[in-house]
């Protein structure tokens, strides 16, 4: 069972916890969060079977910094028309002054972080991602905090986890047709009735 998720620098959200349960109801106003944590969610889901495809064999904790890569094409949770969407504002980089007066730039990641009770034993497995590009992203387990080097290891009931996520409606579109006045009228114009049907006539035979 999923206890908590985290979620940092992702898309309305800046930071947020959330204690999970047997049951969780959202509620909410309009774009507060209430689908971006369900998202959250499946792509944390989505990460976690990538990173342990990509990392088979050293998934007891390792320093490897390469990351797993994920397109926007696979997100069918929360599809977008680019990968940029899924940053807080659309931050991707961001620029800093160093010592030496040269401004430098660096990836602005996001992070959710997952909590949860197997069998008896809590476990805890977080990823960070970091934009690659318009189609693409990576994605990273993150470091465990008490050095800040190690990465954390996945756990065997984080792996089995799997999340469905079933979209509002007929699911969500990452691109929309923009229609114009004109074609908006021709959609929703005149009806067209077919003819009324008549019974047919029988005449008796003499």
């Amino acid at each position: 069972m999923l206890t908590k998720i985290t979620i940092r620098n992702f898309k309305v959200f800046e930071e947020a916890t959330i204690e999970l349960g047997s049951r969780v109801v959202f509620i909410g106003p309009n774009n507060s969060g209430k689908t971006s944590a369900l998202q959250a969610l499946a792509l944390w889901e989505l990460g976690v079977r990538r990173w342990a495809e990509k990392h088979k064999g050293v998934l007891n904790g390792t320093k490897e910094r390469v990351g797993a890569t994920i397109n926007r094409n696979d997100l069918i949770a929360l599809p977008v028309p680019v990968a940029n969407l899924l940053w807080h504002n659309r931050n991707v980089r961001k620029a800093k002054k160093e010592d030496n007066g040269r401004r430098q730039t660096a990836n602005v990641l996001f992070d959710i972080d997952v909590e949860g009770i197997t069998d008896g034993t809590p476990w805890r497995f977080g990823l960070e991602f970091d934009y690659a590009n318009e189609e693409s992203f990576y994605c990273r387990a993150l470091r465990l905090p008490e050095d800040g080097k190690q990465r954390m290891p996945l756990p065997d009931a984080a792996r089995s986890i799997r999340v469905a996520f079933l979209p509002p409606m007929s699911g969500l579109a990452a691109r929309e047709d923009l229609l114009n006045p004109g074609s908006i009228d021709k959609a929703t114009g005149p009806v067209k009735y077919k003819p009324a049907s008549k019974p047919p006539i029988v005449v008796p035979r003499p």
